[in-house]
């Protein structure tokens, strides 16, 4: 559903915004990653000490209510200053007191402050409340869809309005219930001790770097399209990004809810289930980004998207550079997240340290000269790189488990 929200989204703001407010809009969506370091590493530091017994739900819900206002308050910083636009932003290309960046730091703020959702979803998730989980983003998804149903038929669509209608419901939803934990914290008056709170912001610290570092070299695409791409390139790579997320949202979902209740010791002790865990969900993961390639193309060939929107928005080079940067992406992530769930944060840190390194080098060379293409290109040799790694030393840990 947020996929399908989101791919919605772009066909309608495409439809009814010029070329260089789309892109504005397709910019932030895909710097997105890069606001979501403000989660702190928090999520995965609460899902691994409540599943070890180290956390318990209470420490949960003041972390959450916590990580809120926190963020809240740096989205207001951050909105009423001009600073952070301006370094994502290429100025010669928009205006540095227009709308476009107006409508860029007010989605940076909504998004920054969306962060929370992270922590609420995973959370859910570890205490099995998956339904939950998943009926809050189809609300979020169903608001989302009815709205821009509904503004699309305007005469006069806004750049601040479309940015607020797509960004604002997953805040909106999730208020609710960072207001019922509050006011449980409020009610028990039971507040994390002092040093509960030192140990939980310690952990975290390790994935927050993780989560900078890995955000770093996955948003990176977007800073050199922002700078090196004319607004019809931006339009057309984010489209070929935003289908394949559709694959995304699916193998990422399952190898989380494979992986939710593993822990350090899962290699030595159930070193056969966590291969399972991988093989299922990259299976899963490489049918459905071959699925949505040839969906494309095949819609393309009877001009479907033009259709809808008037507009060619497809390339077919970009759909296949696009595709085997997806490809490999599938065994990266489903790595990433066994060994991220299993606390291997060491191996994380020398797999994204090597994908900054060679990502952003390979891009300062390849995004002028060769566009879209050497964007996604580029990306993906970075990613063989890291996943030829990361499983190297996946592998090597688990022998040295199995003989200590």
């Amino acid at each position: 559903m947020a996929a399908l929200a989101q791919l919605y989204a772009i066909f309608v703001f495409t439809k009814i915004h010029t070329e260089t407010e789309a892109s504005i809009i397709f910019l932030l969506l895909g710097y997105a990653i890069w606001f979501q370091v403000f989660e702190f590493g928090l999520a995965q530091t609460l899902q691994n000490r409540f599943n070890s017994g180290d956390s318990a739900a209470n420490d949960v819900r003041a972390l959450i209510v916590f990580h809120y206002f926190f963020v809240l308050g740096m989205a207001l910083y951050i909105y009423f200053s001009p600073t952070l636009p301006r370094l994502l932003l290429p100025l010669e290309r928009f205006d540095s007191d227009g709308i476009e960046l107006r409508a860029f730091s007010l989605g940076m703020a909504i998004m920054i402050i969306a962060t929370s959702n992270q922590i609420m979803q995973r959370m859910l998730l570890v205490l099995n409340k998956g339904l939950l989980a998943n009926s809050l983003l189809v609300l979020q998804a169903t608001i989302v869809l009815v709205s821009l149903v509904v503004y699309q038929q305007t005469d006069t669509p806004d750049l601040m309005t479309s940015v607020l209608l797509y960004l604002t419901p997953p805040v909106v939803v999730n208020l609710p219930f960072v207001l019922s934990m509050m006011r449980k914290l409020l009610v028990k008056r039971n507040i994390l001790r002092k040093d509960s709170y030192l140990k939980i912001f310690k952990y975290a610290l390790g994935f927050w770097g993780l989560s900078i570092l890995s955000a770093v070299f996955l948003g990176a695409d977007y800073y050199f399209a922002a700078h090196f791409l004319e607004s019809e390139q931006i339009v057309s790579y984010h489209f070929a990004t935003r289908f394949y997320f559709l694959s995304f949202v699916a193998y990422y979902a399952y190898v989380h809810h494979q992986a939710r209740r593993l822990t350090p010791t899962a290699l030595k002790n159930s070193a056969l289930e966590v291969n399972k865990i991988i093989r299922s969900s990259v299976l899963i993961g490489l049918v459905c980004v071959l699925f949505v390639y040839f969906t494309v193309v095949f819609l393309e060939e009877f001009h479907v998207f033009e259709q809808i929107i008037k507009k060619s928005v497809i390339n077919h080079s970009l759909m296949l550079a696009a595709l085997c940067y997806f490809s490999i992406r599938v065994l990266r992530d489903v790595g990433l997240v066994v060994m991220g769930n299993m606390g291997q944060k060491y191996v994380l840190y020398k797999v994204y340290i090597v994908e900054v390194l060679l990502g952003v080098s390979m891009l300062s060379l390849t995004a002028e000269r060769f566009q879209g293409i050497g964007i996604f290109l580029s990306m993906a040799f970075t990613c063989l790189v890291s996943t030829a790694l990361l499983f190297y030393l996946k592998n090597r840990l688990a022998h040295m488990e199995k003989y200590s």
